[in-house]
């Protein structure tokens, strides 16, 4: 989601700020400490204690290796539930169209979370809303399988974001405090392959039972909880510190920090948005372009499951490559790729080249939110990241509110294909804003 332009050092990142001054020589190994992700500044001593103490590349991924376990267990169930909606809906006998709206509300939730979780954060800290949040969204997929009015489903897709917009908040904006600017395209790389590693892992659940059942929900409420236990019993999240040892920064209105988005990095908002369309449009309708043009769910589960995983693999080659060159120059080639395939995919619809053609567009494309983000906290002062992380998230939530519900009007209106029609769109609308974006700034 967002980017920067102060460089993040991770001494910083995995040390408590002492409450109690005299106790500023003390050599610290604990935690990073909440108040550099949450708003606030670090007494001017303990800053500089904290710039003395060294930290190794493999001390980061260790750091985060509780964070990381969690998320992961996180990101399978929610790919499974992403791909379960859909095909329930349609074996249900519901339209493309009421999926496609369903499927938005998802993120209408991630929008109105953006609004109100920032503050939650701010209130009891990153770790206990991830904890607070995981056990939320378990409940929540259990409660999809007792329903079947549409309104109560789009109520609980719209809860679902809400929560979903509290977890990543809280990840995005500690792991972007974590790494420094020199690091942050592998670091986020590696990140973004867990991820696909993980949504990709739970597409092969569809086939453990009936789709139109609850046993897949009860393994995502599973999942959901399961991913509580090694965010709590590993290190990795930061502490809260007394208030007396802090000086409080100012803070932003949404309308200061999209203005200031929009002045140091112009690509932020359009690039963050048109990756929610690019997203969302992937995980929300997919499935019923599959579904609508004969694939069975066991071809439709190894299809999905194939296309996620194979999004891993380029995920750090790519965040690596952009440590080295301008991140806005691979947004920009890689929505010109995508934008070809996109445009191949919607006239030949031979099975083979939709396998082939759709795995490497995935591959491909799944990697422009990542370069983004990395833009754009490249660009980011460390006392601003939640609040930046919250406007991306809001940003990327718009768009994937609005994807999926054009998406399912283009594929009403002119058939399966029209899903592609939709997704050259707005690869080349990238494009564009991403060249825009290297003719108005110098390059980072």
């Amino acid at each position: 989601m967002p980017e920067t332009n102060e460089a993040f050092e991770p001494q910083n990142c995995i040390s408590p700020v002492p409450a109690d001054p005299a106790n500023l020589d003390v050599a610290r190994t604990g935690p990073l400490s909440e108040a550099t992700l949450l708003g606030r500044k670090t007494h001017p001593v303990a800053a500089d204690v904290a710039q003395t103490t060294g930290a190794l590349p493999r001390s980061e991924y260790r750091t985060m290796a509780g964070l990381l376990g969690g998320y992961a267990l996180l990101i399978m169930g929610n790919g499974l539930f992403q791909t379960l909606i859909p095909l329930r809906m349609l074996n249900a006998g519901d339209t493309t169209f009421a999926v496609g709206m369903i499927q938005s509300c998802y993120y209408v939730g991630f929008m109105v979370g953006a609004i109100f979780n920032r503050r939650l954060i701010d209130r009891i800290g990153q770790h206990r809303t991830f904890v607070a949040f995981s056990a939320v969204v378990a409940i929540l997929a259990l409660a999809f399988g007792r329903f079947e009015s549409t309104w109560a489903l789009a109520l609980i897709r719209f809860l679902t974001g809400f929560a979903f917009m509290g977890l990543y908040t809280s990840i995005e904006s500690w792991l972007n405090g974590v790494v420094r600017n020199e690091r942050r395209g592998q670091v986020f790389g590696s990140y973004a392959a867990i991820n696909y590693l993980a949504v990709g892992s739970g597409q092969f659940l569809l086939n453990a039972g009936d789709s139109s059942g609850n046993t897949q929900l009860s393994i995502v409420a599973a999942l959901f909880t399961a991913a509580i236990l090694p965010v709590t019993l590993l290190e990795g999240w930061p502490l809260r510190v007394s208030d007396a040892a802090l000086d409080r920064m100012p803070s932003q209105t949404w309308k200061e920090s999209i203005l200031a988005l929009k002045s140091s990095t112009p690509l932020a908002i359009p690039g963050c948005v048109l990756a929610g369309f690019l997203y969302s449009t992937f995980y929300s309708m997919t499935p019923v372009y599959l579904a609508r043009t004969g694939f069975s769910t066991a071809e439709l589960s190894a299809f999905m499951g194939t296309a996620l995983i194979g999004a891993l693999l380029p995920q750090w080659p790519m965040g690596r490559l952009s440590d080295i060159i301008d991140r806005r120059r691979l947004v920009c080639r890689i929505a010109l790729v995508s934008t070809c395939l996109s445009a191949a995919l919607v006239v030949f619809h031979q099975r083979h080249f939709v396998w082939v053609a759709t795995l490497v567009y995935v591959a491909v494309t799944f990697t422009q939110y990542g370069l983004i983000v990395s833009h754009v906290n490249d660009r980011t002062e460390p006392h601003r990241r939640v609040a930046v992380t919250a406007t991306l998230l809001l940003m990327f939530s718009f768009g994937g509110m609005v994807g999926p519900f054009v998406a399912s009007l283009l594929m009403s209106a002119i058939g399966p294909g029209g899903l592609f029609v939709f997704n050259g769109i707005s690869c080349a609308m990238l494009a564009l804003c991403a060249a825009h974006a290297m003719g108005k700034t110098q390059p980072a």
